[in-house]
């Protein structure tokens, strides 16, 4: 059962999904790049539970990357929400490592193409939570510039999926 979600604080995906965890009342945090960067300039005041990421950065490139390893490091598996499959080319940022840093760990993941019908989308996400007994889940995603629109279809999707999630457990 999720107890905690977590993510980078970037606009998009990430902010979705602290936004849901934050309307649910559900436990949230995560790493966020050291100076809580973001590509607008600061992460909002009101991601409280997001802690800056403790090494000497020395480049944004590693700030961004320090920050993804440690949230997929910190959680039971990562869900990655893209607008569709196969990934845009445009999509350069954390998403991509996410990927190739959870193959490489060998950790758990699971890509979520928000093309798909909505409700084959809840079904596998919630036989996926289930089946491998994710508690801490890390949420990523592309970031708002990248892709216009994905932060109000992520938040609109996980809404759904807390909303039948939460039904289920507590009926």
């Amino acid at each position: 059962m999720i107890k905690k979600i977590i993510s980078g604080g970037q606009t998009g995906v990430d902010r979705a999904a602290l936004d849901v965890a934050i309307s649910f009342n559900i436990i949230w945090g995560g790493w966020c790049p050291r100076g809580r960067i973001d590509e607008n300039g600061t992460i909002p005041q009101r991601y409280t539970q997001l802690v800056e990421i403790p090494d000497d950065i020395k480049s944004e490139k590693e700030n961004y990357d320090t920050r993804t390893k440690m949230n997929i490091r910190d959680s039971d598996a990562s869900l990655i929400i893209v607008p569709s499959i196969p990934i845009l080319n445009e999509i350069q940022d954390g998403t991509r490592l996410t990927i190739q840093y959870a193959v490489k760990q060998n950790a758990r993941y699971l890509i979520l193409n928000l093309n798909s019908e909505i409700e084959h989308n809840l079904l596998i996400l919630m036989d996926w939570i289930k089946t491998n007994n994710i508690q801490v889940l890390n949420v990523a995603g592309p970031r708002e510039s990248l892709c216009p629109g994905i932060y109000i279809n992520s938040y609109n999707f996980l809404i759904k999926f807390m909303g039948s999630y939460f039904k289920d457990h507590f009926h």
